[in-house]
């Protein structure tokens, strides 16, 4: 049985053989050298000889980024190098035969090195215990999130009190913690939830304690109701506010799950926590409808701006060749302006460049825009900013303001303010159809009032008297 192992003073055969317990030997180069029976029927291996003589990860291959292999490579290397025996609380293995279904089974493991008369290691023994029955709450569980938490419950519960254990949850990338009794007092709480919390200690405090600002935010209910109903929760991109520090609150969207914790008498004593936070997943998904509407809305600029730009071309035009001639010269403009617009690569750092650079098509198509005021610096992202709000102002001029009839004007002024560190632009249109404020802010003039870089002393104000639509910005001078 032990037919590699030359010291034939120890009778190995007889010594495992009667232990109901596995038990396997390897060298000090991971070469499985004997076993006894009931380790063959734990790995559901019929003989000796299809895994006696082979590499440990030849005879069972894991996946070397797994944490199955690095969990158990770890071990051993630590009892080669250090000389001392190490244990594996719970590890994921699968023991499965080349071409069997794979077959994910939990253990136990202890790992102790076995010298020979001199101390030299020559062996390392592994004791082994399947412990697959933690896993039984896979058939009921609904949710990814609930599965990965009645794992780790059932080893909270009965290895409560591994070292190893407790590294796994202070380390999990997620939220994890253990609320116990009808206050729901912190038991365990890893670095990730004291991160998501601002760095509060929380552990021995009760949640309304330690988190006090999400009692009215329904956390309380919800954790109450668990422990009531003994029914795990789960949520989704719940959005929360979260003291980060003392007098400042910030909004968090987190995926969690709250599973009861369940005593021999099948009753709650407690709940785990578990969760991830996805503020910047759900920021980018924001960001990117952000994108989506705005796109939509400058195509449809663009669309009115292509046909007034036809409409007036034809009004202007003697003979059709002519007509034909000034429509592409003007559109040539457009599909110069528009992606210049967007890419930031049309505006200049001087407002008495910006101004006619933006309006200069809109001018030559109508001639009823009035440019006056002085050169004068801008910074760059304001004056990006100012070529965007006189763009939609000049496009929505046309479709419903002083541009839209035969007889409206517009005029643009802008002149040092007092100060001189700001330059004030009116935007002004008179002798158009009557104006109304609109009920709602479209995106369009939302898109007006946030183009200008937050601070720096830039402004943006914009009226709808009834002669007119009247914008005044003021624009920070570098």
């Amino acid at each position: 049985m032990f037919r590699l192992i030359e010291d034939a003073s120890i009778d190995f055969g007889a010594l495992f053989n009667v232990s109901p317990n596995a038990y396997v030997l390897f060298d000090p180069e991971l070469v499985i050298v004997g076993c006894n029976d009931a380790y063959l029927k734990s790995v559901h291996r019929e003989s000796r000889e299809e895994i006696i003589g082979r590499y440990l990860f030849e005879a069972f291959p894991s996946d070397p980024a797994s944490d199955s292999y690095r969990l158990l490579k770890q071990s051993l290397d630590l009892v080669v190098a250090t000389h001392r025996a190490d244990t594996i609380a719970l590890i994921p293995y699968d023991v499965s035969r080349a071409g069997e279904i794979p077959e994910m089974r939990y253990w136990s493991a202890t790992h102790t090195p076995v010298f020979d008369a001199a101390g030299v290691l020559r062996y390392i023994l592994q004791h082994t215990v399947d412990v697959t029955e933690l896993r039984t709450l896979r058939e009921q569980a609904q949710d990814r999130s609930i599965l990965e938490a009645g794992v780790l419950i059932r080893a909270q519960k009965v290895q409560a009190e591994s070292e190893r254990l407790k590294d796994l949850f202070a380390q999990a990338p997620g939220f994890v913690g253990i609320l116990s009794g009808p206050d729901h007092v912190f038991e365990i709480a890893n670095t990730a939830y004291r991160r998501l919390v601002g760095g509060r200690e929380l552990v021995g405090l009760a949640v309304r304690e330690a988190l006090p600002e999400v009692v009215n935010q329904g956390f309380i209910d919800l954790l109450d109701e668990v422990r009531r109903s003994g029914a795990p929760y789960v949520g989704h991109g719940v959005p929360v506010l979260l003291q980060q520090a003392p007098g400042i609150e910030e909004e968090r969207f987190v995926d969690f799950v709250y599973h009861p914790l369940l005593d021999d008498k099948n009753e709650v004593h407690g709940i785990f926590v578990l969760g991830n936070d996805v503020t910047e997943q759900k920021r980018a998904e924001e960001r990117l409808t952000t994108i989506a509407q705005e796109s939509a809305h400058r195509v449809k600029n663009t669309l009115a701006m292509a046909q007034a730009v036809v409409a007036a071309s034809i009004r202007e035009a003697k003979d059709l060749p002519g007509a034909n001639k000034a429509i592409q010269d003007r559109l040539a403009v457009l599909a110069i302006t528009q992606p210049a617009l967007i890419e930031g690569t049309l505006a200049p750092a001087d407002i008495a460049l910006v101004v006619p650079a933006v309006v200069g098509l809109h001018k030559d198509l109508f001639g009823r825009i009035e440019i006056a005021g002085p050169h004068a610096a801008l910074d760059p992202a304001t004056s990006q900013g100012l070529a965007l709000i006189l763009h939609e102002l000049a496009t929505n001029a046309i479709k419903y303001g002083a541009l839209s009839n035969e007889r409206g004007r517009v005029s643009i002024r802008w002149a040092p303010a007092d100060d001189e560190r700001r330059i004030e632009l009116t935007w002004e249109e008179t002798d158009g159809p009557p104006v109304e404020a609109p009920a709602t802010k479209g995106f369009g003039t939302k898109l007006i009032e946030r183009a200008l870089p937050e601070g720096k002393g830039n402004r943006v104000e914009l009226n709808f008297p009834s002669t007119g639509v009247v914008c005044r910005c003021a624009l920070a001078c570098p």
